[in-house]
């Protein structure tokens, strides 16, 4: 663990600095994305579904922070692990729910992860 995170230090800049940042994020060398990502700061819900090995559990209604977007996906902050495969209904600035699917799920800290997550179609 590093030292930032075993003396508490925060795990993201501020949260003006946070909010602050917007448009395209700018990209490395080595980028292989096809779209391009965008800051995309807000708080948003999600409605996560139960790991199909979990039948009879209820979908779960959580609040996010997602941090930016691209044509495909996004990626946000959640309290909970999440894994590859588990399906997402993710609200945007209250629209309907987007269908999302967990591509990958990274533990900054105790009780806090980075999710990366890509849009999908209607099961």
């Amino acid at each position: 663990m590093s030292s930032a995170a075993q003396q508490g230090a925060p795990l993201i800049e501020s949260m003006d600095d946070f909010f602050d940042r917007t448009g395209p994020i700018p990209t490395s060398f080595d980028d292989v994305r096809r779209f391009a990502r965008f800051y995309f700061r807000s708080c948003a819900e999600a409605i996560i579904h139960p790991l199909a090995k979990r039948p009879g559990a209820a979908p779960a209604q959580k609040f996010v922070l997602t941090c930016d977007l691209s044509r495909t996906g996004l990626r946000m902050l959640h309290n909970e692990q999440l894994f590859p495969g588990q399906r997402l209904d993710i609200v945007l600035n209250g629209q309907p729910p987007r269908p999302t699917e967990v591509v990958w799920c990274k533990r900054l800290a105790p009780g806090r992860y980075a999710v990366g997550c890509r849009f999908t179609t209607e099961a």
